[in-house]
């Protein structure tokens, strides 16, 4: 039936091109001679319509449900009929949708990530709630990828859905006639028995997550079945009965979601699609997902005793954290809840990163460092995808403690002026931390600016902890200069109280570095390392964070825990503040 380029409809629009065929549909870009403007003009073979698809009056029954003007459906401008070769045709011309399918796109760059397949399927889902919560309701009924276009007219992407000739009233008895025009990977085992409900519409949607994350619709042959032959329908349906065949690693939850909402029995499906939405936004969990056996927690490495002194850091950490961490069942007993994360703030150089690893091998957590950098991308939403995916992955590995470095240069505070990717990162990393401890994931976050993070991330159930790491003290860093020295070529005799007083107002690091150039020093002269060298070295060392900056860390420390203090949200809490 395919028309040519440049063929007039009723001296209103212009064929330009071919964009998608349908059963007995196609719809082609198409130039509307009135204003030059483009449209999208969906043409109906007349003869091959059956009365379930007009309405009363007569009409195309997707007359009635664009007028609805409900977003995310195309918005109508005109519909009429004509004659072509002796045949009759119907036409509906709408907007001007300016971008791809979501088919071709997963053509074009292969299967997506969880996070835009799940974006996208946010976006499907609230157009379905509001086909569902029409008068009278109203069921998608057999969506493809082909419906699904990303539209760029407006300069901003959205999701808007095309060629709705399967949409139907649910009240209404019908066929589903046009099923030959429709994937029956697709569709519910209910609906080849010509039984419809917003079930079915779930089955739907959980198909074309699974289509957009796997590349391949679920339950996948080569061989096309004969949906005119029973026998091969049945075996069709039978097939279902075998478990899904994930091939792309998704994380354990959304492999639930889809499974669930995939089931051939439909009331074991999800209540409804606003239930499925709030599972996949992670507001609820899955039972399935708790049924994971508790993985062992194995002390790794030295863990505290690698951190010279701060004793009194270490026990807060193991009784207030590691403690609540290793044994959540006992401390839910007294309402105890299991922290998400903690943040450490405090100068440059005192061990925040260093103390974040300790815990880590204190706690037998697998450990991920995450810098900036790691998160940077040229895409706008490519930070909010890359930290998608790395809770993902913690998960996969828990228990997993991740640590964010500088996380004031990742999650900065959001102004109006903020660029969106900035808004757009904070907004997932809020989610994902909401509930990461039910995940087996513990957040860190370390920085030298506190009053620069943005002030949702250290609210109660994120960043709840917050510990301020200053500059070592007397004990720590003569624990130090110990630890340091052990298994190097030095004296006997070490005057560790002598070098530790020498380092007052030192960071970690300082003394760190100290010791390697006391280790050069030695070694070009072939002696042992000695107090004595130690002392030149101390003698002409510029500390890196001045006494100035020490001062105003510990002013600002103080203003920091003042207004903590006069925010806090009444909550059962884990922390260091009193």
């Amino acid at each position: 039936m395919s028309f040519k380029k440049g063929y007039i409809i009723n001296d209103k629009y212009e064929i330009k091109h071919l964009i998608d065929s349908f059963a007995f549909c196609e719809t082609f870009s198409a130039k509307n001679l009135q204003d030059s403007k483009l449209v999208n003009i969906s043409v109906y073979n007349a003869s091959k319509i059956s009365r379930d698809d007009l309405d009363n009056d007569g009409n195309l029954k997707e007359i009635s449900y664009l007028k609805l003007g409900i977003p995310g459906l195309p918005t109508l401008i005109d519909y009429g009929e004509f004659s072509h070769e002796l045949e009759k045709f119907r036409y509906i011309s709408s907007k001007f949708i300016s971008g791809e399918s979501a088919l071709d796109r997963i053509k074009r760059v292969g299967p997506l990530s969880d996070i835009e397949a799940v974006s996208i399927i946010e976006k499907v889902i609230n157009i379905g709630n509001t086909l569902h919560n029409s008068n009278p309701p109203i069921l998608l009924n057999g969506l493809s990828l082909d419906n699904i276009m990303f539209d760029l007219s407006s300069g901003s992407e959205k999701i808007m859905l095309r060629n709705l000739i399967n949409l139907r009233n649910f009240e209404s008895s019908f066929k589903f006639t046009h099923i030959d025009g429709v994937s029956p990977f697709l569709i519910s085992s209910e609906s080849f028995n010509n039984v419809f409900t917003p079930k079915s519409d779930q089955f739907n949607i959980g198909a074309l997550l699974f289509h957009l994350i796997e590349g391949i619709p679920p339950w996948f042959v080569e061989k096309q079945t004969n949906l005119n032959n029973p026998d091969e329908v049945d075996v069709f349906l039978e097939n279902r009965n075998n478990p899904l065949n994930f091939l792309n690693n998704q994380d354990d939850h959304l492999k639930n979601i889809i499974t669930k909402s995939l089931d051939s029995d439909s009331d074991k499906r999800f209540d409804s699609l606003n239930s499925m939405l709030k599972y996949l936004n992670r507001e609820t969990l899955l039972e399935k997902q708790n049924s994971k056996p508790v993985k062992e927690h194995k002390k790794t490495g030295n863990g505290f005793n690698d951190i010279g002194g701060m004793d009194s850091l270490k026990e807060l950490l193991k009784t207030k954290v590691l403690d609540v961490l290793n044994k959540p069942e006992h401390f839910k007993k007294y309402g105890v809840t299991v922290p998400n994360g903690m943040l450490l703030y405090g100068p440059p150089g005192c061990g925040k990163t260093f103390i974040s690893e300790k815990f880590c091998e204190e706690a037998g957590y697998n450990f991920f460092l995450i810098k900036p950098s790691d998160l940077s991308s040229i895409y706008v939403s490519g930070g909010e995808e890359k930290i998608g995916n790395l809770f993902t992955q913690a998960e996969q590995n828990s228990p997993t403690v991740i640590c964010f470095d500088e996380v004031d240069a990742v999650m900065p505070k959001r102004t109006q002026g903020s660029h969106q990717s900035i808004s757009s990162r904070v907004n997932e990393f809020l989610a994902q931390i909401n509930k990461c401890s039910e995940r087996g994931i513990f957040v860190i976050a370390t920085t030298n600016k506190p009053d620069l993070i943005d002030e949702a991330i250290l609210r109660t159930g994120r960043l709840e902890i917050q510990l301020y790491v200053g500059p070592p003290d007397f004990e720590a860093r003569k624990s130090m200069f110990e630890i340091f020295l052990n298994k190097r070529h030095s004296e006997i005799g070490i005057d560790y109280d002598k070098l530790s007083q020498l380092t007052e107002n030192l960071v970690s690091s300082d003394i760190d570095f100290i010791v390697n150039k006391a280790a050069h020093a030695a070694a070009v002269s072939d002696q042992r390392i000695s107090t004595k060298i130690i002392e030149d070295v101390i003698k002409s060392f510029k500390p890196s964070v001045s006494k100035t900056t020490i001062n105003s860390y510990s002013q600002a420390h103080k203003e920091f825990e003042n207004e903590d203090t006069n925010n806090k949200i009444d909550k059962p809490r884990i922390g260091f503040k009193k």
